[in-house]
C-alpha cells in the first residue's frame, strides 16, 4: 500500500480538487442555465446535489488528510467505491438513454478516473519510499 505520507498528501490534493470542482461550477461564462440546473462547459449538467456530493467529498478528504493514514484509507475506499458505482450506474444507463454511448463514456470519464485513482491508492502496492524497500533482515541477491 502507498506510504502514509503519500496517502495524506493525496487526500489533501483530492480536497483541493473537489473544492475547485464545486467552485468552477459558478464561474460566469463557464456555465449556462438549463431550467433550474447549470450546464458546465456545455457538457456536464450540475444540480445542487452534485455540489453537495463534491463538497462533502472535499470536506471528507480534508478531514482524512488531517486525521492520518488510516482515515485516508477509509476515505479512499468509501469514496473510491462511491464514484466507481456512480460511473457504472451512469455508463449502464447509456444503453437506454437517448445520448450516443460515446457521449456517456466521455461524460462519466472523470468519475472513472477519480475512482481508479482513489482505489489504486488503497489496493495497489505502489513503489513509494519505504514501502518499496526490502523487509529488514533480508538481503537481495545481485
Amino acid at each position: 500500500m502507498a506510504s502514509d505520507r503519500i496517502l495524506r498528501l493525496s487526500a489533501a490534493a483530492f480536497a483541493v480538487l473537489f473544492t475547485i470542482v464545486v467552485a468552477i461550477g459558478y464561474v460566469p461564462g463557464w456555465y449556462t442555465m438549463v431550467g433550474h440546473e447549470r450546464k458546465l462547459f456545455g457538457l456536464f449538467m450540475l444540480m445542487p446535489l452534485d455540489d453537495i456530493t463534491h463538497g462533502i467529498t472535499a470536506l471528507a478528504a480534508l478531514v482524512a488528510a488531517w486525521r492520518g493514514a488510516a482515515a485516508c484509507r477509509l476515505f479512499f475506499t468509501a469514496f473510491g467505491w462511491y464514484y466507481a458505482l456512480d460511473a457504472i450506474f451512469f455508463l449502464t444507463n447509456g444503453f437506454v438513454n437517448d445520448l450516443p454511448w460515446l457521449d456517456d463514456i466521455m461524460l462519466n470519464l472523470p468519475h472513472v478516473l477519480i475512482s481508479t485513482a482513489m482505489l489504486s491508492l488503497v489496493y495497489l502496492r505502489l513503489p513509494f519510499g519505504a514501502a518499496a524497500a526490502a523487509p529488514a533482515g533480508r538481503v537481495s541477491a545481485a
